[in-house]
């Protein structure tokens, strides 16, 4: 059983805010270099999917997965679940050359001439796996040896650990490694612990308790929303920024006109901003010259509603399942 893996809510408004930042604006860079960074991440958890292929039918895949644990909230990319053991990945996908170093525990990657330091995977996997304990034992399911790995998915990556980091030895694989590594676990837990009716009582558990990262983007990075640029962007040339007239958005850089434009707007506004709006918002938000021209847009996408005339919001909550 795979339980899909989607775009992370965080990664997608974060690209909305990157979008609606201005070209000028002094932290563009900054929010760049965050999205690619969580993108590159995200990226190599689903390069992994090639190499799941390989492991046996009866395997369980959970992807995703953000748990509270007391007060905070460990997460996990992929756990693996069979009936005699459970196996927490840690997933990076980083190029350059890694070093795990024992000494002091350190994770250093050198790439382009520069070394930097970062947090141990080794050391976040043990935690999530200490969390994860705790909540299989609080939800009294049964006692299973839980394993972990840290998986490096980028091709060009040259993985090296100091002679004596035998965790790392045990732990680090490349993905083309995951195959083996997963049948040595299976030789050294030969003895079934769960059924199946138990493990997908522990699956319905684990997705009942997850819960998506999904903060005010703007609150979290501290951006006014009065900074992020307004209107509806052109589908095709990306940037600029459309005018209705018509019935019909025009982009006067690309000659481009389109009907549904205003959807995705919309979208980012919910992602953005609130998740409902008014006519009178709406006119602002889409630099349209009238609230009826607004209030004819959002009539004809057949969005709930709450309130009426002028205090009538319209809940944006559809359009974010909608293809525009």
């Amino acid at each position: 059983m795979k339980r899909q893996r989607k775009t992370p809510i965080f990664i997608t408004k974060l690209s909305k805010l990157v979008r609606r930042i201005p070209p000028n604006h002094f932290r563009k860079e900054e929010f760049q270099v965050q999205l690619r960074n969580h993108s590159s991440g995200f990226k190599g958890e689903q390069s992994l999917e090639y190499f799941y292929r390989y492991l046996p039918k009866e395997t369980h895949f959970l992807h995703g997965l953000r748990i509270q644990d007391d007060k905070h909230y460990f997460q996990m990319d992929t756990l693996l679940i069979t009936p005699s053991f459970i196996t927490i990945l840690e997933i990076k996908y980083m190029a350059g050359h890694l070093l795990f170093e024992d000494q002091f525990f350190q994770f250093i990657r050198t790439y382009d001439g520069k070394e930097e330091g970062f947090a141990n995977p080794i050391d976040q996997v043990n935690r999530q796996k200490y969390h994860l304990s705790r909540v299989l034992e609080k939800n009294k399911m049964p006692t299973i040896p839980i394993e972990t790995l840290v998986v490096m998915t980028h091709p060009s990556a040259i993985v090296e650990s100091s002679p004596t980091y035998k965790e790392a030895k045990e732990k680090v694989i490349k993905s083309s490694g995951l195959q083996q590594k997963f049948e040595s676990l299976a030789r050294k837990y030969p003895t079934p612990i769960l059924t199946q009716k138990q493990i997908k009582k522990l699956i319905r558990l684990l997705i009942k308790l997850s819960s998506s990262y999904d903060p005010d983007i703007c609150e979290l990075f501290q951006v006014k929303k009065n900074e992020l640029a307004k209107g509806v962007f052109c589908p095709k040339c990306s940037h600029s920024i459309m005018r209705y007239d018509w019935g019909k958005w025009h982009c006067n850089t690309c000659r481009t006109s389109s009907k549904t434009a205003h959807i995705e707007a919309l979208q980012d506004y919910a992602l953005l901003f609130s998740k409902t709006i008014t006519n009178h918002e709406c006119a602002y938000y889409l630099n349209l010259s009238s609230s009826s021209q607004a209030y004819h847009l959002l009539r004809s996408l057949n969005l709930p509603a709450s309130g009426t005339n002028r205090s009538r919001h319209y809940h944006l909550d559809p359009l974010l399942e909608r293809e525009h």
